[in-house]
């Protein structure tokens, strides 16, 4: 087992590196464990141990009032929508085909909390067409000297770009009826320490043992499969990272600028709808997206993220993005509050970019620890295309937890994430 360095502690407390462990890397045995390392560092196989141990995180109350019109009562409540519940792992649904505004709607057992607010700049709904659309090569001209994924999906390619001085991989995934002439969605992937592209790409289980971690049922944390499940199509990029904990704010921000710009001016996308994700260190990264890169991204889901651990954290620049942040209750390596003082973790991930889209203060439900289930809440008052999702579950630290309210533990077909995380990105 790797051991963490001392030296690398950016300024942590309670023990957590950089969000990942304080034994041990965030992988584990249950993963495809396939492909050699990334280039840069990144290590594409699984390495034992490194689930989340310990209890519950350290505080847990929203920041704010109470959400006006009250609580929720079993469903929605005005001021905001309360969930909860068993996911089927199933199909989302709403939402229109890639290059449309999607219709979405409202996340399980509850009504959208997006309305009401003072309206969003710009017109988010129409398709603003990549410089790639209609190039009829664009796909051959971008993939051409790329390798197939070791124990990926065939529409996967992994190639290599030239960005900061440096030579880095990423994995980019077309679909195989790809239209030059259709606006898709684009969404980054970024993976988690002691993780790889090639893992985020084939599906190897990033934390915990577990069932169906495979490319067709948990390729890019399960958002593919979602997607398909939905009838959508999607293009997605995995990044790959240097080291074992892969990312730095001021190092990478260039790879994100110069992929999208790469990705953006050979193949066919819309503009508007261009979306991050990821867990772990892959969510603080994509967080720190959400907090500097709001011109360029429609939206951010992140699981597991914090707001104080990476590398050159970036301060918020307050421009609004849509928001979707998922934490388990038992997380001791990203928690739920690491700081209330200084407004650190999860919860003030959510609570950050609810005040920078103007929506209402709220305390709302997080989940029970040890009711095997989860709890979501969408806030009130958001301006208007800018909506702020939460959700908690008992659980630690995993992207992949199932909530059955019996058996709970990890599985990429049944958790519950892919298919919400797929229906908030679908709504645009």
């Amino acid at each position: 087992m790797r051991k963490w360095l001392p030296t690398l502690v950016f300024g942590l407390s309670m023990g957590i590196v950089g969000c990942g462990s304080t034994s041990g890397p965030d992988t584990s045995t249950g993963g495809a464990g396939t492909g050699g390392k990334a280039s840069g560092g990144s290590t594409g196989g699984s390495s034992t141990g490194g689930s989340a141990t310990g209890g519950s995180a350290t505080g847990g109350k929203a920041t704010g009032g109470s959400a006006t019109g009250g609580a929720a009562t079993g469903g929605s409540a005005t001021g905001g929508a309360v969930d909860g519940g068993t996911a089927t792992g199933g199909s989302a649904t709403g939402g229109k085909a890639a290059g449309g505004a999607g219709t979405g709607g409202a996340s399980v057992g509850g009504s959208s909390g997006t309305g009401g607010g003072a309206g969003g700049s710009g017109d988010l709904t129409a398709a603003k067409p990549s410089k790639g659309c209609g190039m009829k090569d664009g796909v051959k001209t971008l993939t051409t000297g790329g390798a197939s994924v070791q124990s990926g999906l065939a529409t996967s390619t992994k190639l290599k770009i030239t960005t900061g001085g440096m030579s880095r991989e990423y994995i980019i995934d077309i679909p195989t009826d790809y239209d030059s002439s259709k606006p898709y969605r684009l969404v980054f992937s970024w993976h988690q320490a002691y993780g790889s592209d090639t893992g985020n790409a084939n599906g190897q289980y990033p934390a915990n043992p577990g069932q169906n971690f495979d490319a067709k049922s948990y390729a890019f944390f399960g958002l593919r499969r979602a997607a398909t499940d939905a009838g959508q199509s999607a293009i997605f990029v995995a990044p790959g990272g240097i080291g074992d904990l892969p990312w730095d704010f001021k190092r990478d921000l260039p790879l994100f600028d110069d992929l999208l710009t790469l990705v953006t001016s050979n193949l066919c996308i819309d503009e508007n709808r261009v979306f991050t994700t990821g867990f772990s260190y892959g969510a603080m990264m994509s967080y720190a997206l959400s907090v500097t890169r709001q011109s360029k991204l429609r939206a951010a889901i992140t699981m597991a993220a914090a707001n104080y651990a990476l590398p050159n954290e970036p301060t918020d620049t307050k421009e609004p993005i849509a928001y979707f942040g998922i934490t388990g209750m038992s997380d001791t390596r990203c928690p739920w509050v690491n700081s209330d003082a200084r407004m650190e973790g999860g919860k003030y991930c959510v609570s950050i970019h609810a005040a920078d889209n103007g929506c209402t203060s709220a305390t709302f439900p997080t989940a029970t620890v040890g009711s095997k289930k989860y709890v979501c809440y969408d806030y009130a008052g958001c301006k208007s295309g800018y909506p702020v999702k939460v959700c908690t579950f008992d659980g630690n630290h995993t992207p992949s937890a199932v909530d059955d309210g019996t058996n709970g533990g990890d599985d990429g077909l049944k958790a519950f994430m892919p298919p919400l995380a797929w229906k908030f990105i679908s709504q645009f």
